[in-house]
């Protein structure tokens, strides 16, 4: 019994270890997979049982029991009773899944008032059993009750499609904590994110078996479950069709391991060796985003007008956003944090990190394998605040001199924000540059500005794009519109045939596309093609990020507090842009300064020509 002056009571110990951090009922059915495998098993199943009856009529039918049952290796009485142990376990070592010794009762805990395990190495009729009970543990049990042989019942030797000589079998009853109602809609949550944990394993040959029950009946949906790989390179997987029989993403980047997209650094452990962390890169395949790429068809049922984002295996991408976090073949956690969540172009990207569990400590790997929280606390690190005007070799040089044990992670992190990140930003930007959402927009805007350019025709002079268009025929004219767009603008040459197929079926006497110009200083170019005025948005000026882009990004799935601070940073932006001139203005010698004051002047009146088009066709 407890001591009348125990430091810690029963009660508050049952509500710790039922508060152990568990993410979700899905994360603690993992712990027991993870002992399956762990235990050689190559099949694992896991039964979710719900009531027969209902509490009303319009009630649903509630879970009451989940159990897994494996076909490892087993454990022997001794074995067994100390697999409900806090803090013991069977299996703490440095090579596999397991190593905390926490992770049956733990998770366990964190979901029922009672778990029942059975264990056998000679067939399931001489199983051992024992089990832990929360009412129990209340009332001062103190230690687990000694196993006796008990056979496994009947009921789950009979549903179990790959029962062993050896094997293990977890029941969880009195059910508290579980997040979904009915058998379905916990395997449907539960599959995402055991396809994503076990994808590499899945794809070695472990099998996980996922059987809904109500009472002693399966039910319609038993199935295994299928990879979830948030790099989206491995096929077949869970990814909607026509990506679940096809890589949607392709590798991203040279590496340095001779795998193209892998990167490798070496990292050192607090046992003194050196250990391989492997970087992963993935970038979105065209066909993933565009309905328009030769040779990939489009699916049927889904319209090629919708956006990226809108469509099945866009959506699927959405739940997958960040970077995940690989140990030992499983992964730890996708974490989000290196996103940024507003913007739907973030989900076609992937970033894996893999590293062994002897780098535990330095990563900082939790005891219930869900997390590596010293790694990730770095996903915010800035390290131009902490190098005080320090370039980053400096700043690297200083960090090892002073034995810094964060170096290694820091290297990791700029590598992976300076060299991958933004590049892939850049790149898939460019990628449906000028299609989807912002193509109609600029077309919209260009409709507006063609019939300002003609009204203008009436009221001044032949412009110089008017001039040139006098002397050029149209085929000249088109030649060097495509020129423009491949050579400079490095539109794909598909993209700038429809480009200039919609400017001249419309008669378009101005363009607005966009660019990539690092070097130039100018937020917006301005080509004087014959007959034609072609204005290039520069994606490389800040500018455009702070102004076009925020707009400009597609408003499917966005809230009003998303909406609302996307307007709040373009009008800041734009508000700043306003005062950029006038330091401009107030810069410049008296005679520039009033040319530029009367430049401004005549740019504001034809501005008002301009927007007075957009007035007039919303009357």
């Amino acid at each position: 019994m407890t001591s009348k002056y125990s430091i810690v009571t029963a009660d508050l110990t049952v509500k710790a270890l039922q508060d152990s951090g568990y993410k979700s009922t899905a994360h603690a059915i993992a712990e027991l997979i993870d002992n399956g495998i762990e235990a050689e098993a190559d099949l694992v199943e896991l039964f979710v049982v719900e009531s027969t009856e209902r509490p009303s009529q319009w009630a649903r039918h509630r879970v009451e029991k989940i159990g897994v049952l494996d076909n490892g290796k087993g454990m022997d009485d001794e074995l067994l009773r100390n697999s409900l142990r806090f803090g013991v376990g069977t299996r703490q070592n440095r090579k596999g899944i397991g190593r905390f010794g926490v992770g049956l009762p733990n998770s366990s805990i964190s979901q029922c008032n009672r778990v029942d395990v059975w264990s056998w190495t000679n067939g399931p009729d001489n199983a051992y059993h024992t089990y832990l009970d929360l009412g129990e543990l209340r009332n001062g049990r103190a230690e687990v009750p000694k196993p006796e042989k008990e056979k496994l019942p009947d009921e789950w030797q009979e549903i179990s499609e790959g029962l062993g000589e050896t094997g293990t079998f977890v029941l969880w009853t009195q059910l508290e904590r579980v997040q979904w109602r009915g058998s379905k809609a916990t395997l449907d949550n539960t599959e995402s994110l055991i396809g994503r944990l076990y994808r590499r394993l899945i794809t070695q040959g472990i099998q996980i078996r996922l059987v809904p029950m109500r009472g002693s009946e399966v039910l319609l949906g038993a199935r295994d479950a299928r990879p979830n790989d948030p790099l989206y390179l491995m096929a077949p997987s869970s990814t909607p069709p026509p990506f679940n029989q096809k890589p949607m993403f392709r590798p991203y980047g040279g590496g340095n391991t001779g795998e193209i997209g892998v990167e490798k650094f070496m990292v050192k452990g607090v046992d003194g060796n050196d250990y391989p962390v492997l970087i992963r890169s993935s970038i979105s395949t065209e066909s993933a985003r565009r309905p328009d790429i030769a040779g990939e068809e489009w699916p049927k049922e889904v319209s090629p007008s919708l956006q990226p984002g809108s469509t099945p295996w866009g959506k699927h991408a959405a739940k997958n956003l960040g970077i995940s976090l690989m140990r030992a073949d499983r992964e730890l956690d996708v974490d989000t944090r290196w996103t940024n969540s507003y913007d739907p172009v973030e989900r076609w990207w992937g970033i894996e990190i893999d590293f062994p569990p002897q780098l535990d400590e330095v990563f900082g790997v939790t005891n219930n394998k869900q997390s590596a929280t010293i790694f990730s606390s770095l996903a915010t690190f800035d390290w131009e605040e902490e190098a005080d005007g320090m370039s980053y070799e400096e700043f690297r040089d200083t960090l090892r001199a002073e034995g810094d044990h964060r170096l290694p992670l820091i290297e990791i992190v700029y590598h992976i924000r300076e060299k991958l990140i933004s590049k892939l930003q850049s790149d898939l930007k460019d990628q449906t540059r000028g299609t989807g959402a912002s193509r109609k927009r600029h077309e919209k805007v260009a409709t507006k500005a063609d019939e300002a350019v003609r009204r203008r025709k009436e009221e001044a002079p032949p412009s110089y794009t008017d001039t040139l268009g006098a002397q050029t025929s149209v085929e000249e004219s088109k030649q060097q519109q495509y020129e423009s767009l491949v050579n400079t603008h490095k539109y794909s040459p598909a993209d700038a045939e429809r480009i200039i197929e919609e400017t001249w079926s419309n008669d378009r006497r101005v363009q607005l596309l966009t660019s990539r110009n690092p070097d130039s200083s100018a937020f917006f170019n301005v080509e004087y093609i014959p007959r034609l005025l072609q204005v290039a948005l520069n994606m490389d000026h800040p500018v455009y990020d702070d102004l076009i882009a925020v707009l400009d990004q597609d408003l499917d799935g966005a809230t009003r507090e998303e909406l609302a601070e996307r307007l709040e940073s373009a009008a800041s932006a734009f508000k700043l842009l306003l005062m950029s001139w006038a330091r401009f203005e107030d810069e410049q010698p008296e005679k520039p300064r009033k040319r530029a004051w009367q430049m401004r002047q005549d740019w504001g009146r034809i501005a008002s020509e301009f927007l007075r088009a957009d007035d007039e066709e919303d009357d």
